[in-house]
């Protein structure tokens, strides 16, 4: 099924095939979870937010216009929600909490290479989560999704002048929080 276009798969869904409503779920959960995490900054609200997203879906495929993307369609309502649930919990307290990730066992622990990779991932993953949530989702959207700056434009309801901005600024904000590390670990290798 997955060479058949999701434009496809929505239109039998939207005339009640259940198999291919599940069909699409499966084929972007994890992209709509990603979107909902960098939009909520926590676990608990981006299960909320991606369950709601394939909710209001299902409920909106009848409107859905088969001639045009399917997937600026499906992360506009993902953005939308999560903007939702982020406005909606907005007493609990944002951002990533200790033990919010599971730690993942590293098959091969005593190799200097695999230790500093995850060191690195860990690096980014924290300068990304500093980002507000427009700028987290708008890079998340291009680096990870690989989106257009057309399509990221849609999703989120600006212009692409938008997008370019935020993006820039998120690259900026990434790499101001990451030169500190790096400038600590280059001193400590000249002594």
């Amino acid at each position: 099924m997955d060479e058949i276009k999701d434009e496809t798969v929505a239109e039998r869904a939207a005339a009640g095939d259940i198999s291919a409503f599940e069909d699409l779920v499966d084929r972007h959960r994890m992209a709509v979870y990603r979107l909902a995490r960098s939009v909520t900054g926590n676990h608990h609200d981006a299960d909320d937010a991606a369950q709601e997203t394939f909710l209001r879906v299902y409920r909106a495929l009848g409107s859905f216009d088969s001639s045009r993307s399917f997937k600026p369609w499906l992360k506009r309502i993902a953005y939308n929600t999560s903007l939702n649930t982020v406005r909606a919990s907005k007493s609990r307290a944002r951002g990533i909490v200790d033990g919010d990730f599971p730690e993942v066992a590293d098959p091969s622990p005593r190799q200097l290479e695999t230790m500093e990779a995850n060191q690195s991932a860990t690096s980014i993953d924290h300068a990304v989560q500093t980002l507000p949530s427009d700028l987290r989702a708008t890079l998340l959207l291009r680096a990870v999704e690989g989106m257009s700056y057309k399509d990221i434009a849609m999703v989120m309801g600006v212009k692409i002048g938008t997008v370019m901005s935020r993006l820039s600024r998120a690259r900026e904000r990434v790499l101001e929080v990451l030169e500190p590390a790096g400038s600590v670990a280059q001193r400590g290798e000249k002594r």
